[in-house]
């Protein structure tokens, strides 16, 4: 009998020794999992952004935008982000287009008039009528080529690229007057980057 009890004990030892090992393995298995999905977010992120300053330069080059202008009202407006909405001063960040586009859609159909979507945040109302759609107006290059094209067209009607920043976000100075500080100081520190990463490949 007390043989029989002593394998009985050994058994049950071997068999929960036996558990907890694949149970390490398995968490394991999971956290690197994890991980990996995770540097793959951090990927993907990293190419959208890589993506949309491609995009702002190449805009910035056609139509005669000094470097970085364009970049730093983008980086302020939305931080640089694709699917950003704004409904009546509270922003919304999305994953999708789809997801944005539906956002917008109900928000219209509520009846909110002050909305401004995409990278560039362009105002929805003003805007809408020269976008085939709400997918179409927040399709990056298209909202970033229409912003650039916008900023350009302020200068020229308003003489300076300082009143053509200062109108792209509103007519009213008491707005706008802070919002071009706003621009100036990540334009500074764009310029300041550029010089540092420049120097030092040099």
């Amino acid at each position: 009998m007390i043989t029989y009890n002593v394998f009985f004990v050994i058994k049950n030892i071997l068999f929960l020794r036996f558990l907890l090992i694949i149970g390490s393995v398995l968490f394991t298995g999971c956290e690197a999992s994890n991980n990996l999905a995770t540097h793959k977010n951090d990927a993907t992120v990293d190419s959208n952004e890589s993506a949309l300053l491609n995009i702002i330069a190449k805009e910035e080059k056609n139509n005669g935008i000094p470097d970085n202008m364009l970049n730093s009202i983008i980086a302020v407006e939305s931080n640089h982000m694709p699917y950003v909405v704004n409904k009546s001063g509270k922003t919304y960040r999305f994953k999708s287009k789809e997801n944005a586009a539906n956002f917008i859609k109900s928000s219209v159909k509520e009846g909110s008039k002050n909305i401004s979507v995409g990278c560039s945040q362009l105002h929805y109302k003003t805007h809408k009528r020269n976008f085939a759609s709400v997918e179409d107006m927040l399709e990056p290059e298209k909202n970033i080529s229409y912003a650039a094209n916008l900023l350009k067209n302020l200068r020229n009607r308003y003489g300076s690229w300082e009143k053509a920043t200062k109108m792209y976000h509103s007519s009213r100075e008491n707005y706008n007057k802070a919002y071009y500080k706003k621009v100036m100081r990540q334009y500074l520190k764009t310029k300041s980057k550029d010089r540092k990463q420049t120097t030092h490949s040099i």
